[in-house]
């Protein structure tokens, strides 16, 4: 089986969009520790509760990846990827709309995150992480590609995390 190195879907589905946006954070966490990292990863340790509360993880991996997106902008190599980083989560986040109004409440009530995720809704946002990881492992093969056809040795593992979203479309 073959994950498409691009989301199949431009979807509205929060559960899927909820999905891709923590493979973003999970980038930007690699980023800003130059793929260095010791412990758990955001996406090891939140996805579990990402993909069944999104409302409750998604208001602490908020906090997070603004700690995230200052360390990279701080790094000399981070500005751009920084920038671009944020661009994805933007574009992901502007998928989210409105919810349709409920008796009682205001029409204009902004979108939010849902409070739960039923199970396969679940498999949705499992679906949007992956694809997501899917652009993350085209973006290293082809960074990969070209260090290669410069002649350059370098290990996968080797691979500078900032550089990669130069080549990111999510």
């Amino acid at each position: 089986m073959c994950i498409p190195s691009q989301p199949v879907a431009e979807t509205k589905d929060p559960a899927y969009n909820c999905g891709r946006l923590l493979s973003i954070f999970d980038s930007l966490q690699r980023s800003a520790h130059d793929g260095k990292l010791e412990g758990a990863t955001i996406a090891e340790r939140y996805f579990g509760s990402a993909s069944a509360a999104p409302n409750a993880a998604f208001s602490i991996l908020w906090r997070l990846h603004h700690h995230h997106l200052k360390k990279l902008r701080q790094k000399d190599t981070g500005k751009g990827a920084a920038h671009r980083i944020k661009q994805s989560i933007m574009e992901v986040c502007a998928k989210f709309q409105q919810k349709s109004p409920v008796e009682g409440q205001p029409t204009d009530a902004p979108p939010q995150f849902p409070r739960t995720f039923t199970l396969v809704e679940q498999g949705r946002f499992a679906l949007g992480f992956y694809h997501q990881q899917a652009v993350r492992a085209a973006a290293i093969k082809a960074w990969l590609e070209r260090q290669k056809a410069a002649g350059k040795k370098v290990a996968e593992e080797e691979v500078p995390e900032e550089e990669l979203f130069d080549d990111q479309k999510p």
